[in-house]
């Protein structure tokens, strides 16, 4: 058993950040047998953007979903199923933490060009 939808995660993250390769490369060496089984964690590995890291969290979980109602005698796909749950918050709360930010700075931009108007000449 592994963490795939963890690590996908962690790779995108660390694409996203810039972090260095070897960082990543552990991650990329525990999936490269999965990715092509499961889709759903190569779009993950992939993603370049939240939104696209979200949707592709959210397919993920429903895999993980499927994996815990068949062994539901198995503690590690409830855990894990619940772990990929609280990762998917993180991205949720990171992405409207950073839509307010776009709306502050959109509204901060419009509010200097009030106060110290451009001259025109």
């Amino acid at each position: 058993m592994a963490c795939h939808e963890l690590s996908a995660l962690r790779i995108a993250l660390g694409e996203l950040l810039e972090k260095d390769a070897h960082d990543l490369a552990h991650e990329r060496e525990e999936l490269a047998p999965v990715l092509e089984g499961r889709p759903e964690i190569r779009r993950l590995s992939e993603a370049k953007t939240l939104p696209a890291m979200e949707a592709a969290l959210r397919e993920a979980l429903l895999h993980l979903e499927e994996q815990a109602a068949r062994a539901p005698e198995e503690p590690y796909w409830r855990g894990l199923l619940l772990a990929a749950e609280a990762a998917l918050g993180r991205l949720q709360a990171m992405r409207r933490e950073m839509e307010a930010l776009y709306g502050d700075l959109d509204a901060l931009h419009h509010r200097l060009h009030r106060l110290f108007p451009r001259k025109r000449g």
